[in-house]
């Protein structure tokens, strides 16, 4: 670098507005300088609560590559509960805004894949925060430390507990975010009991420049506006959570980000079948605690019903060893039909049937989905907006008769605008709880022949 260029970086230093602004040339929205013009206040922590789309990832990348470019003897540990959110969101977002710098300055930033180096012997570096490897935020020791914490909510207490001494620095910088899934941990007590020692900002996407007013409507009716899908991941609220609520949104968070997933176990199948009108029929596939594959289908009659499951088995390498279906309906004939073709893995059960535990549950519906919360407690779900939505729209309550009981589905739908048939689909996979392999080599491929309507047979579209 030039003089020039080496004053321009220590300006920078001292700003962290000027450095975003002059040299990486980027428009902070409003709720990203508020921090921004906390840290160049002096301030030491700041803890973010942040729906989804408002910067928060950005804001962070730039805090490493301003830290590491213009100070002496810097380190930065980064860390996040996944590896996910730290080498497919975190490092890349470094690695973006790097190439965006003038030349000479993407000459003094080298972006590895574990590691980022500063050419003036700075670095920073990505460490995965497991309750089981607490020393993800020890170890670091210079004179210029920031510590950045992303999805800091979904970070074990212990982490926290064994970096506490080397956060507390002088000259130390701690940047937390996380959409703020859980009432309790270390990042909630920093917007709570704890905030007299934080600076805290809220990142809500309603009020982003980063995001549409088209998107905001769009998650309000994929969680409904009133949940607490929609105050964490939208508004960056904490959850009220409804003391009758079947899943908490941090099982359901966890099941989502979830990258350690018992998939040992047998290939099982849920169909939900459309009632009517714009209902979804959705099929749930299962291997162990890991729904891999979650496929919605609009305006199928029988015959195209058959015709998809018969073609989904067929075109499975791992075979499922049962396929439940909502027998309700014209999904009451489907196990008939599949059965002429050659596919007698088809079940059709009810959900208002008695449960097997009918001691526990009022009904079959109940059962299934308390499988379901079990089986997430440790299981993985796909990071789907609707059946997030839908799942956390499930409420309890007890019977007359003291058992568990669900609220009605049309409550359900009333409060979505729309069907479960996703959590439903999903929730009739736990009809049967297999944890074992169940091999179905004597079951032949299913008959493709005279299904009319099928996909990818007589003209219909697949």
């Amino acid at each position: 670098m030039t003089k020039e260029d080496i004053l321009i970086v220590k300006a920078g230093a001292k700003s962290l507005e000027f450095f975003v602004r002059v040299i990486l040339k980027a428009k902070p929205t409003k709720q990203q300088m508020k921090a921004i013009r906390a840290i160049d206040q002096g301030k030491k922590k700041i803890s973010i609560r942040s729906g989804h789309g408002t910067g928060k990832t950005t804001l962070l990348a730039w805090i490493v590559l301003w830290w590491g470019l213009g100070r002496e003897d810097a380190k930065i540990p980064m860390t996040a509960p996944t590896g996910h959110q730290l080498y497919d969101l975190l490092m890349p977002e470094i690695r973006k805004w790097r190439e965006k710098m003038p030349v000479q300055y993407q000459n003094e930033v080298e972006v590895k894949t574990e590691k980022i180096d500063f050419a003036n012997g700075n670095f920073a570096v990505p460490r995965t925060a497991r309750k089981d490897q607490p020393e993800a935020l020890q170890g670091f020791h210079a004179t210029n430390l920031a510590f950045i914490i992303d999805e800091a909510s979904g970070i074990p207490q212990v982490i926290f507990e064994v970096a506490e001494g080397a956060m507390t620095g002088e000259s130390t910088l701690v940047i937390m975010a996380a959409n703020p899934t859980r009432t309790e941990g270390y990042f909630y007590d920093s917007h709570h009991k704890n905030r007299w020692q934080w600076e805290c900002f809220q990142f809500n996407a309603e009020e982003s420049e980063n995001v549409s007013k088209e998107w905001i409507e769009e998650k309000k009716r994929q969680y409904g506006e009133d949940s607490d899908v929609y105050r964490v991941r939208i508004k960056g609220e904490f959850p009220r959570q409804s003391s009758n609520a079947v899943f908490s949104l941090q099982e359901v968070d966890d099941a989502t980000t979830r990258e350690i997933v018992d998939d040992s176990g047998a290939e099982v199948w849920g169909l939900d079948v459309a009632d009517f009108g714009d209902d979804k029929s959705v099929l749930a596939k299962r291997k162990g605690k890991h729904f891999h594959e979650i496929t919605a289908r609009s305006g199928l009659t029988l015959p195209d019903l058959a015709g998809w499951l018969i073609y989904e088995y067929n075109q499975a390498k791992r075979k499922p060893a049962v396929i439940f279906v909502d027998a309700i309906g014209i999904g009451s004939s489907l196990p008939a039909v599949c059965f002429e073709k050659g596919l007698d893995i088809v079940i059709g059960v009810k959900g208002s049937n008695s449960a097997s535990n009918s001691e526990k549950y009022h009904n079959k519906r109940a059962e299934w989905y308390y499988n379901l919360k079990d089986l997430l407690e440790d299981g993985k779900i796909p990071d789907d907006d609707e059946l997030v939505g839908e799942l956390m729209a499930q409420k309890y309550q007890i019977s007359s008769t003291g058992k568990i009981q669900l609220v009605e589905k049309k409550e359900i739908k009333k409060e979505l605008g729309r069907s479960p048939d996703k959590a439903d689909a999903c929730a009739l996979t736990c009809e049967r709880m297999i944890y074992v392999e169940e091999e179905n080599d004597d079951i032949p491929e299913a008959d493709m022949e005279d299904v009319s309507g099928t996909y990818g047979l007589g003209g219909a579209a697949w």
